[in-house]
């Protein structure tokens, strides 16, 4: 069942319908700027092609709306026909009205909010069915840090839908809806996140649900800045905390050389960091053993990825190299991975990469759709070879457990 008629029947009460059309507009204007990215000129064609005529056909037909989050899901329908990670897609928000908490606070008395998504169902029956869900199932309890609970509920085939269950803050109500996934395969899903202090919706063209958590559920800007988990404060070895420095080499073990590079920028303070970084690897001894940390790398240049890759084609020939990988190696330190795999005598550990690796962005436009309200940020270009990656990502050769330090999991394998 489409989406759309699903949450009708679910807790739509009081539907409102605008004699305009806006909401054709706002399909129009988004699939024209859709149609002029890599990603779809390589994939819509042939019957993908007729699918997706189809389900534009299918959105202009729906009625317009005055509900601005009914809208943003219909729309994303056209998104989840393209396989592309960098694509973006937002409601467009007044961060200078949400600049200190008394702001806030007048916005919630005189109703601002008034027009989200909610239910009202019974949340305690709710919340014991879904406290006895498998961990390694995507339904269940989760937690936002201490601010509140999100029950994660099946809605349809490969639809789910978080309620909140309780919260402590103000700002966020039991029975709001915050979250919708579609589940692609393999634990994968499109996300749309509705941020607990704004409110406004958020499109993730790839979501994770692994170690009880939903791993790219990051919700910017706000202060706090952990994800969706189904434990509450849980250890985490796979990532490398925020105050990490993005450059690192040292020696944190016997005969072990540790390197961290967490970006290929090619401008700014990175680049000079990463330049400093390189300086000291040329000049540096190998070691029998090293590491070249690649988690949390963001991406960037593949001139500066290429420098590295140089430098451990030459270490690899008196080292053992571990290439370290997570979930949150993306874009170009994904590629970075996947050509260093290929190298003999180099080896893939942790967890598999985002699958955000085949198209990308040379410029960040953020352009705002027919009416204003939506921004999409298209990708412009494309790497060759990578398409089989996007979704899957890069997987490492040993899978690393997130109980305990990385460093010391690859050192007692060594040993």
């Amino acid at each position: 069942m489409r989406i759309f008629y699903l949450l009708i029947l679910l807790f739509l009460q009081h539907l409102s319908f605008a004699q305009t059309t806006r909401f054709r507009q706002e399909v129009n204007s988004l699939d024209s700027l859709l149609r002029k990215t890599k990603s779809y000129k390589q994939q819509i064609k042939g019957a993908r092609k007729q699918l997706y005529q189809q389900k534009k056909a299918e959105l202009l037909e729906s009625p317009d709306t005055t509900f601005a989050w009914q809208r943003f899901l219909l729309l994303t329908e056209l998104l989840d026909l393209v396989k592309d990670n960098h694509l973006g897609f937002y409601q467009r928000v007044n961060y200078q009205l949400f600049k200190t908490r008394e702001q806030i606070d007048s916005l919630n008395a005189v109703g601002y909010f008034r027009d989200l998504p909610s239910v009202n169902w019974d949340l305690d029956s709710l919340k014991h069915e879904l406290a006895g869900k498998s961990k390694g199932d995507v339904e269940g309890i989760f937690h936002y840090g201490e601010d509140f609970n999100l029950g994660i509920l099946k809605t349809g085939e490969q639809q789910y839908m978080g309620v909140v269950l309780e919260s402590s803050t103000p700002y966020v109500k039991p029975g709001y809806i915050m979250a919708w996934l579609k589940e692609k395969e393999n634990n994968r899903f499109s996300a749309i996140y509705l941020h607990p202090v704004t409110k406004h919706f958020n499109y993730y063209a790839t979501e994770r649900y692994a170690n009880q958590q939903l791993l790219y559920s990051k919700l910017y800007p706000i202060n706090y800045t952990g994800i969706y988990t189904k434990e509450l404060n849980p250890p985490d070895y796979c990532n490398l905390p925020d105050t990490a420095s993005p450059f690192v080499l040292s020696e944190p073990m016997p005969s072990v050389q540790y390197v961290r590079v967490s970006s290929f920028s090619n401008n700014g303070k990175l680049k000079q960091q990463s330049d400093s970084l390189y300086q000291l690897l040329t000049r540096s001894k190998p070691q029998p053993y090293t590491i070249f940390d690649l988690r949390n790398n963001t991406g960037g240049a593949a001139s500066m990825a290429k420098l590295y890759i140089k430098w451990i084609r030459q270490v690899r020939k008196k080292s053992h190299v571990v290439i370290l990988i997570n979930a949150y190696t993306l874009s170009q330190g994904e590629i970075t991975a996947h050509r260093l795999s290929r190298l003999k005598g180099v080896v893939l550990a942790g967890q598999s990469t985002k699958g955000m690796l085949a198209y990308g962005s040379n410029y960040g436009r953020h352009i705002p759709i027919a009416g204003g309200e939506f921004v999409f940020y298209p990708t412009d270009m494309r790497t060759p070879g990578m398409f089989k990656f996007e979704d899957i990502g890069i997987k490492p050769d040993i899978e690393l457990s997130n109980q305990y330090d990385w460093l010391k999991q690859v050192y007692e394998k060594w040993r």
